[in-house]
């Protein structure tokens, strides 16, 4: 194997597809994925700073950012998969100065429809036991609550977010897509992002896989095990995929995750709407089925 220098990144949004791009494109001969999903190498001051609650190891040197890419024979390009670059300012600024030539891929989805699926994956690993309606409503101003809220509401407000990679690369180094038209058709998406890349599109990689989909423990002990960060990577790691999803069916339900009321869905359609209608401006995309 040999070291080699990562020139694209899957930079966000959370909850919009980008575990399945990662899954795709880790499993492609002509590419060589980051070891860790997310190293968070150019976003640590700020998660550091703010003493996110999910308590990830984040990549802290060059060097050791650097080693999460170990070339296999074939592999041509390099990538990796931190959707915490999105959201943060400044971190479009470090990916150039590191490279000028990355390409960046960004996928969205419907900003009320990833903020409740980002809240209940928090609440099915055991991360959050407030409820969705209190983080909307209280958490914008209440100290213990303002994680909580820019996980799920703020990182739904995609304008400026897109604007400032927009500023700092080139139109044709940034491909966009959005969630809704992954899951529809997978195919057409894949070779959008293999021609995006200069990667061969074959039928061994031409499907795209939901990953992520979440599920509420059926037990406490369950749910305290999937809180521990080396409990899901040794699972990860150990078990196939098929191995996986046979484990969750037996230990998750999706009939225990809680619903979202309509008026706070209301409410965030309401405010997310103004920003859908500016997103459409930026980037030319229709996005009419949003924030219905």
């Amino acid at each position: 194997m040999k070291q080699i220098k990562p020139d694209f990144f899957i930079i966000g949004s959370p909850k919009a597809g980008t575990t399945a791009l990662y899954a795709y494109l880790a499993n492609h001969p002509e590419v060589c994925m980051s070891t860790d999903k997310e190293p968070n190498y150019f976003s640590k001051e700020q998660i550091e700073a703010q003493a996110l609650y999910y308590k990830k190891k984040n990549v802290k040197t060059q060097d050791e950012y650097l080693q999460l890419f170990q070339a296999k024979e074939g592999n041509r390009i390099a990538g990796e998969c931190s959707v915490s670059y999105l959201f943060y300012p400044g971190v479009a600024e470090k990916i150039h100065q590191f490279n000028p030539k990355s390409k960046i891929i960004i996928s969205l989805r419907d900003p009320v429809q990833r903020a409740f699926s980002h809240y209940l994956m928090d609440y099915s690993l055991n991360l959050v036991t407030e409820s969705f309606d209190k983080i909307v409503f209280e958490g914008e101003k209440d100290e213990k609550l303002k994680l909580y809220y820019q996980q799920y509401i703020q990182l739904s407000h995609y304008p400026e977010q897109i604007k400032r990679y927009l500023s700092v690369f080139p139109k044709d180094q940034v491909l966009l897509f959005i969630h809704d038209n992954l899951i529809a058709n997978p195919n057409e998406e894949l070779k959008r992002l293999s021609h995006f890349l200069g990667i061969n599109h074959t039928s061994s990689t031409g499907n795209l896989e939901q990953r992520n989909v979440t599920a509420s423990a059926k037990s406490p002990i369950v749910k305290w095990l999937y809180k521990q960060e080396q409990f899901r990577k040794f699972v990860s790691l150990f078990l196939d995929q098929k191995m996986r999803s046979q484990l969750k069916s037996k230990l998750f339900s999706k009939n225990n995750l809680p619903k979202m009321t309509l008026s706070t869905k209301e409410y965030l359609n309401a405010l997310y709407r103004p920003e859908v209608q500016e997103l459409e401006k930026i980037t030319g995309v229709t996005l009419s089925n949003w924030c219905k």
